[in-house]
């Protein structure tokens, strides 16, 4: 895999566990501002939040600790990280399975092997 495609990889992996983090409880400026979100945005929200809730408390604390990694970007990696999601969004299924093909064995490679 190229760096370039590597770099994507991350940026994509990145959007969607943002995607699963609750707002209420992890975005604490969009609680701040409950009272701005409309109606879906609400539903969303609490949904969210309810399925985090179900997570074993190991993939909660995986979830936040990823997203604090969200938080520490700059404006212009978020904004690269959500345009390569919406492109990753737009190709068609095969090329999507490709990536994630691909993805999940750099993955695998890039893993660090236990000690003999």
């Amino acid at each position: 895999m190229t760096g370039r495609t590597v770099g994507s990889a991350l940026s994509i992996a990145c959007a969607l566990i943002i995607a699963s983090v609750p707002p209420v409880q992890a975005f604490p400026l969009v609680a701040q501002n409950w009272r701005d979100l409309g109606p879906r945005e609400r539903y969303d929200a609490l949904q969210n939040y309810w399925q985090h809730q179900r997570l074993p408390q190991e993939r909660q604390r995986d979830v936040e600790k990823r997203y604090e990694r969200w938080q520490g970007l700059s404006p212009e990696e978020r904004a690269r990280v959500r345009q390569n999601y919406e492109r990753y969004q737009q190709l068609p299924p095969q090329d999507r399975e490709r990536f994630e093909r691909k993805y999940q064995k750099w993955q695998k490679e890039s893993r660090p092997q236990p000690p003999p």
